[in-house]
């Protein structure tokens, strides 16, 4: 595991987000070494943002971040449950004790990407590049993960009840730490997943295999 950690230094608290968005938008002026606590907004609008070196904690959001990129960033006990982050850029992202729920994250570039204590269920990662990516305690229930490019993603004591992976290979993925009853998936994307005999029990009627 080469999991690549947010770099952030010194911080000034953003006392004005609506601003810097404006100033990203029509100058150009990445947001960054910004602090943003305990915003609170519905309909939140920061599509085509650039996010650098800042820390989001205890905000409540709901929006869209659509085509937003992310470099350097943590989320600290956020809600951002249903916002939209399609085809956005995650690069050396944290999220730790937040919630995620019904989140759109296809067609999105997801890079040394780290998440605890976090839930994603109904969430939908179809279509996404996921390299370098550690799901930690999390809930991924209901979650979609349908057509995605994965390389080193990790998923550990995690609950995965009715995710799907469909055309997702799971090959030399560890799961045996996880959740998995009702996961939807196939045969052949299924196959070299690494499981433990419960899982594997679960996992054979798949085949049609009826255990007495």
């Amino acid at each position: 595991m080469n999991i690549y950690r947010p770099i952030i230094g010194e911080l000034t608290e953003e006392k004005n987000i609506h601003q810097a968005i404006d100033e990203y938008k029509q100058e150009g002026i990445i947001i960054e070494n910004k602090k943003i606590t305990k915003l609170e907004e519905i309909d939140f609008n920061a599509e085509e943002v650039e996010f650098e070196k800042c820390i989001f904690k205890d905000c409540k959001i709901s929006g869209s971040f659509e085509k937003s990129v992310f470099h350097d960033v943590i989320f600290e006990n956020c809600d951002f449950s249903n916002c939209l982050f399609m085809e956005g850029s995650f690069i050396r992202v944290e999220i730790k004790n937040s919630k995620f729920v019904g989140c759109n994250f296809t067609d999105s570039r997801v890079y040394h990407f780290s998440t605890t204590d976090t839930s994603y269920k109904y969430a939908n990662f179809s279509n996404t590049n996921l390299e370098e990516v550690i799901f930690e305690k999390c809930n991924l229930s209901n979650t979609s993960f349908s057509e995605c490019k994965v390389k080193h993603i990790y998923f550990e004591n995690s609950e995965l009840t009715q995710a799907q992976f469909f055309k997702t290979r799971l090959k030399s993925i560890d799961l045996s730490t996880c959740e998995i009853n009702g996961i939807v998936t196939s045969l052949q994307d299924i196959e070299g997943a690494i499981v433990n005999n419960f899982q594997a029990i679960e996992l054979s009627k798949l085949m049609g295999i009826v255990i007495k």
